[in-house]
């Protein structure tokens, strides 16, 4: 209880701080876990493991604590005041504005952030091929995740809450990213 008490007070002070290192280590965690799965797990049992693409955490880990845990906590600012209140009536507009804006900006930065990092000499043709299903894929996991987010979570939990869905997402993302289209 008292460690609990502790979270809530570090949200309260510094939520842009407590979002980044929650939001980071949950994001570089989903990459870590698919990597960990892919790589050791899925394996034959007479093959040696692979090692971690360390480039690729530091990618994951860098979007996941510089860019999307900032994009998230403005985005949900401007929402919350935009919309304010927990009813069906006020949430479901958020929703198409979180689902309809916000997403397919965060999908943009993703893949167009991940190959220019990766240094890829076209930096929109990953996110041509791929935005489409994954944006489809990101409503059928998002929007109900979402809901509960802007229906029962307070304003100050709703990133670190995201960031908990992330371990989920990204390893969906980490999915997409590794198909060929």
């Amino acid at each position: 209880m008292q460690a609990l008490r502790a979270v809530k007070s570090a949200l309260a002070k510094r939520p842009v701080v407590s979002n980044v290192v929650t939001y980071g280590a949950l994001y570089t965690g989903a990459e870590f876990f698919q990597q960990t799965f892919n790589n050791r797990i899925m394996i034959p049992a007479d093959s040696p493991p692979v090692p971690y693409d360390t480039a690729t955490l530091a990618r994951y880990g860098f979007m996941g604590t510089c860019v999307f845990p900032h994009v998230l906590y403005h985005a949900y600012k401007f929402l919350d005041s935009k919309f304010v209140g927990k009813s069906l009536a006020v949430v479901l507009p958020k929703l198409a504005a979180d689902a309809l804006i916000v997403t397919p900006i965060n999908l943009t930065l993703f893949y167009v952030g991940m190959s220019a990092m990766e240094g890829k000499e076209d930096l929109l043709e990953e996110w041509k091929k791929k935005i489409l299903p994954t944006f489809l894929t990101a409503s059928v996991f998002w929007v109900p995740a979402s809901l509960i987010n802007f229906r029962f979570l307070p304003p100050q939990a709703r990133v670190i809450f995201v960031g908990s869905c992330q371990i989920v997402w990204v390893s969906i993302l980490c999915w997409f990213k590794r198909q060929e289209y």
